[in-house]
């Protein structure tokens, strides 16, 4: 896990990544322009600082999100990232029971590294999660990565999403028994509770390795 995040990093700063090193990963890498003049030192760290940084925001979305935000059921999520260098999508499925969570690690970073892809200046981002509830209720909801964390999109906008051809821009039909839901407010670990929610929406479960968390 550890080989990849560093992969990801030096992908994410520019430096040139070894391409028959078999990571297993290959959909997610892409080749950073060119540029004409040598970079610096100087630039190199800011670049590493920045990208370490993304990394570790976009992992404290995600985990804010599960933790807190999807609630019981099964949940199929998609991140997508449209960046300067390509196009990047990775999916996941997760079980929320209660306090216990059902999760491949692997999976979760590679959709952290797309949310934090979407991060990056010149970049969108968005992730759509479809979730099968304990009831027998399907329904759908959306974020968008905008100002460095996930914002909810309304019914209205992941309704339409979801009924309108990407490739081509035609309606699409909506699907029988698919509920569009307003997104819920993912919450940063550092802010305080605000009135009428409860502390522990403040501090999510870190599920993150012990080398991982601060």
């Amino acid at each position: 896990m550890s080989e990849y995040q560093n992969h990801v990093r030096q992908s994410l700063e520019g430096q040139n990544v070894d391409p028959d090193q078999d990571l297993g990963m290959d959909e997610m890498r892409w080749t950073p322009a060119p540029v004409s003049e040598p970079v610096t030192d100087n630039a190199m760290h800011a670049a590493a600082a920045t990208a370490h940084a993304m990394i570790d925001r976009a992992t404290d979305a995600y985990l804010s999100l599960v933790g807190d935000v999807l609630g019981d059921g099964t949940h199929h999520l998609v991140a997508s990232s449209s960046t300067p260098h390509g196009e990047l999508t990775e999916g996941q499925q997760l079980t929320v029971i209660g306090d216990l969570l059902v999760v491949n690690e692997a999976a979760a970073l590679r959709v952290a590294i797309v949310i934090a892809a979407g991060m990056v200046g010149c970049s969108t981002g968005g992730l759509v999660v479809r979730t099968f509830g304990p009831d027998g209720s399907e329904f759908v909801r959306g974020w968008r990565v905008r100002n460095f964390w996930l914002r909810p999109l309304t019914a209205r906008e992941i309704r339409e999403a979801y009924t309108v051809d990407t490739e081509t821009g035609a309606p699409v039909a909506p699907q029988p028994g698919l509920e569009y839901r307003q997104a819920e407010r993912v919450p940063r670990p550092d802010q305080a509770p605000t009135h009428g929610e409860s502390a522990s929406h403040t501090a999510p479960r870190d599920n993150r390795p012990p080398n991982r968390r601060n």
